[in-house]
């Protein structure tokens, strides 16, 4: 009894999917580092003692978000 190796896909759908994983990979980074960004701006706005309007206190006995900047 032989045993029968399966053929393996033609050269065009490895491409295929090694460019498709580069590109997913690619997505996720350019994600990841705007996110960051953004992250990083909000901080040093925070620092610099602005707060953003949904972070404003809805009544004046809201404690659960920034006071109000004058």
């Amino acid at each position: 009894m032989t045993t029968r190796t399966p053929n393996p896909p033609p050269r065009s759908s490895r491409k295929f999917f090694v460019i498709a994983g580069a590109i997913v990979v690619m997505m996720i980074a350019a994600i990841f580092i705007g996110m960051n960004a953004q992250h990083a701006k909000d901080m040093q706005d925070k620092q610099a003692g602005q707060v953003k309007p949904q972070d404003l206190p809805l009544t004046e006995k809201d404690l659960g978000r920034a006071p109000p900047v004058k």
